[in-house]
């Protein structure tokens, strides 16, 4: 275990955090997944201390708790790493991880993460509450120069340095982070295009689509998204393939993963396009997650824009990992008890989302709480665009599609249901993994026209009959 010198003292690496979900798997680490490069702390002047706190959250897509903080430093503590000094605010977390290859690396926790996410790691559900502002700093030998973008639609700066790659999640604490990445001598970033018309965005999707090449084709590989009927789970980082071999002998049939948005809490190493293509091949489906802005926490202040947006970006990170033309996408909405003005927001962005993603070519689903995002939906059925498919968070332990949560049946043989959250032992083939329950009831959709009035209505209909879903295969 490599150990970082604190104020004076040597602590393990190991210490700096504890995460409800890392280090129950005894399998050792991956090869390659450990951090390359040394940390050496260089103390700055003032007083040395070290504190224990603790957080949590509830109530998620993916929701269980997330990552208990660890040891953290009240001094700003400057690191250097592979030949670049960053400095850690006062109060953020230090992560060595190479200490430990199932430590999680998330994003709603203030944190400086030093080495290359495992494979492996041991998450914890994805957070309810707003992402915090963290740094991730990995080795890269292909690195030569000094780079900066900003994606403001997802918080996020991507850079490099010489010999590293930086990924920097600022949330709420953007300044924080322009601040140490500027002390580290990242130049000012360039932001990313935003408001782009449908139209490029389509170019893109297609241009993503072309570039993979694959023995699945996007459109197979969208048809694994549509239709299901039976038990799946979600987790916030997705599994590594040799761990997803390994539930082949669970009850699940379909698995969750989050392929972008602002809110996404943990990074994804394991989510690409060649991942999407071994999974379904084996007969996995997919539900893919995205979580941008968010009513409960006061993000969406033009909801009509940033739905659209967020379309936008949901579709061009679907297509990237070969989901294509058809494929079933969903807009986690957290938190619930909406007041009426957030019934509103939350009709107009997930209306938005919906129309955009039709645009696009793809199907549209919303996840949210009956008295929160899918209650405001089920509201305005007929008087607006609402998606094909909503997705009940309620953990009332029924292994079903939830049809009180639709009172009038609206989305009958459209529905999934997060029926139990934060399972944080489900344990496989000798692999655990913290994960939220789903029950999936979704029949085939029936084509691709829309009604020719201001209203569209779902695309997926009842008169369409279900076809079954083929269980995963053992050979992966």
């Amino acid at each position: 275990m490599a150990l970082i010198a604190v104020a004076g003292s040597a602590v393990a690496a190991g210490a700096m955090w504890s995460d409800a979900g890392s280090g129950r798997d005894p399998r050792p680490a991956a090869a390659g997944s450990a951090g390359g490069g040394a940390v050496a702390q260089v103390l700055l002047p003032g007083p040395a201390s070290t504190s224990r706190a603790t957080g949590s959250a509830s109530s998620s897509h993916s929701a269980g708790t997330s990552s208990a903080p660890g040891e953290v430093s009240a001094a700003a503590r400057a690191v250097s790493y592979l030949g670049h000094t960053f400095t850690v605010p006062a109060g953020w977390h230090l992560v060595d991880l190479s200490g430990d290859s199932s430590r999680c690396v998330r994003f709603d926790v203030h944190a400086v993460y030093f080495g290359y996410p495992s494979a492996e790691q041991r998450c914890s559900g994805q957070a309810d509450g707003s992402v915090q502002g963290a740094v991730l700093v990995q080795p890269s030998p292909a690195a030569t120069t000094a780079s900066a973008t900003d994606d403001p639609l997802n918080q996020r700066i991507t850079a490099t340095l010489r010999g590293v790659q930086i990924t920097a999640s600022y949330g709420t604490d953007r300044s924080s982070v322009l601040s140490l990445l500027s002390h580290a001598g990242v130049p000012t970033p360039t932001e990313a295009p935003t408001n782009e018309s449908t139209a490029d965005v389509s170019n893109r999707v297609a241009a993503n689509l072309g570039s993979i090449h694959s023995s699945v084709t996007p459109q197979i590989v969208g048809a694994m998204t549509q239709v299901f009927t039976g038990l799946g789970f979600d987790a916030c980082t997705a599994p590594s393939t040799a761990d997803m071999a390994a539930w082949t002998g669970s009850p699940f049939g379909a698995v969750g993963v989050y392929i972008g948005g602002a809110q996404r809490a943990c990074t994804q190493p394991n989510l690409t396009a060649s991942w999407v293509t071994a999974e379904t091949k084996a007969g996995w489906r997919l539900m893919p997650l995205y979580v941008g802005p968010q009513v409960a926490y006061g993000t969406v202040t033009d909801p009509a824009a940033q739905g659209k947006a967020s379309a936008d970006d949901a579709a061009t990170q679907a297509s990237s990992l070969g989901l294509g033309s058809g494929a079933l996408l969903y807009y986690d909405m957290e938190g619930g008890s909406y007041t009426a003005a957030q019934n509103a927001t939350a009709q107009a962005f997930v209306s938005a989302w919906t129309a955009e993603l039709h645009a696009l070519h793809y199907h549209a689903a919303v996840y949210g709480n009956e008295s929160g995002a899918v209650g405001a939906m089920i509201s305005v059925w007929g008087s607006t665009t609402v998606p094909d498919v909503i997705d009940v968070a309620n953990w009332n332990g029924n292994a079903d599609d939830d049809p009180g949560a639709d009172p009038a049946d609206h989305w009958h043989g459209h529905r999934v249901h997060q029926f139990q959250g934060d399972d944080a032992n489900a344990t496989y083939g000798g692999v655990t993994i913290d994960i939220d329950h789903d029950y999936f009831g979704l029949a085939a959709p029936c084509g691709p026209s829309l009604s020719s009035g201001a209203v569209v209505q779902p695309r997926f209909m009842t008169s369409c009959a279900a076809s079954p879903a083929p269980a995963p295969s053992a050979s992966q």
